[in-house]
């Protein structure tokens, strides 16, 4: 039998779901239905119970609801550096495709550390999330495939792992490192060195950007000396260290392709301080192509990764994992594009 109907709640506590259905005067069951999507009751009484959690400024219990569902409707995200521009960037991406699905973001950086990797997606596990969308840190994957084993549903960006409860989704990286190759050597470019990135120069996914550059060059038949590639750190400083030591070798390029835009722009400040032109003398090309591409002079091309598109196609990897757990779905590989301004 329902409660009574006028029976108001007290004041000064939060309201529950129980004062909903004394105001509608239907079971809390009925309630329960309408607030977790259930169906099982008519348009009119939904209609009625939906205008009294307005009225009374109910709020249902997450996580009540999740123990009952098994779901907590939160995700968590891992990248490896929160200081590059690109990966806020993507975390918006994530956001706003999560939060059309009603549930919620939480974030966590690794600071490209497996051990840190592990101990924090440990950590989100614990909280409850219902999976999470890793840029994994260094070349250790056997992490992921434990955790992802246990039952955690993993999606992993711009990477490739193949297992059960695994998702990877990533931009066709050495297509991108190619179109950037081939516009220098398309105007006219034939000494290009590369920045490189030293933490990932030898690993699979550093080696798509250099594969792709060492591609193009040899098919146009261009000469690679032994100094052509420069490792550095991932950072701005790093950018400007590894243009500095290229040109105070004397192997002064007439190009540069940079790992990505936060190293091009580090090497575009070594540049413009040693009063050379850009691209009247050397000519620079980014990756990534982050917002500050826009914003310094001369403007910077760059290979575009839509950071939306990766986003959204992540948070829709991961749904596929919630719905069908322990798959292991083939690589989505999304495409790039070049944008050229002003440096080349």
């Amino acid at each position: 039998m329902a409660p009574p109907p006028d029976r108001p709640a007290r004041p000064g506590r939060s309201v529950t779901l129980a004062d909903v259905a004394r105001r509608v005067g239907v079971s809390g069951r009925t309630v329960s239905r309408v607030v977790n999507d259930e169906g099982g009751c008519t348009p009119e009484t939904r209609e009625r119970i939906l205008a009294a959690i307005e009225e009374l400024g109910y709020r249902p219990n997450l996580l009540a609801r999740s123990l009952i569902r098994r779901r907590s409707d939160t995700i968590g995200l891992m990248a490896t550096k929160l200081d590059d521009p690109f990966f806020p960037e993507v975390a918006e991406g994530v956001q706003a495709a999560v939060q059309r699905l009603g549930k919620t973001m939480f974030l966590a950086s690794s600071d490209n550390d497996p051990a840190r990797q592990y101990q924090a997606l440990d950590s989100l596990r614990s909280h409850g999330v219902d999976g999470v969308i890793v840029f994994p840190a260094g070349d250790d994957r056997d992490g992921l495939v434990r955790l992802a084993a246990e039952g955690l549903p993993i999606v992993v960006i711009n990477d490739e792992v193949s297992a059960p409860g695994l998702a990877s989704v990533r931009a066709d990286i050495q297509h991108g490192a190619e179109l950037a190759v081939e516009h220098l050597v398309a105007s006219g470019r034939t000494r290009i060195a590369m920045v490189a990135d030293s933490r990932s120069h030898h690993s699979p996914r550093g080696s798509r950007r250099e594969l792709g550059y060492r591609t193009v060059i040899e098919r146009s038949g261009l000469t690679m000396p032994d100094d052509t590639v420069w490792p550095e750190a991932n950072s701005l400083v790093g950018g400007r260290r590894a243009a500095e030591a290229m040109l105070d070798h004397g192997s002064r390029p007439d190009a540069i392709f940079a790992y990505n835009d936060l190293m091009a722009l580090g090497a575009l400040q070594t540049l413009l301080a040693r009063g050379i032109r850009v691209p009247d003398d050397i000519a620079l090309v980014g990756f990534d192509d982050i917002t500050m591409c826009e914003v310094v002079t001369p403007q910077l091309t760059s290979v575009r990764i839509d950071r939306d598109v990766l986003g959204q196609t992540a948070v829709e990897a991961l749904q596929d994992l919630l719905d069908d757990p322990g798959s292991s779905p083939a690589t989505r590989l999304l495409a790039v594009s070049l944008v050229v301004r002003g440096s080349s």
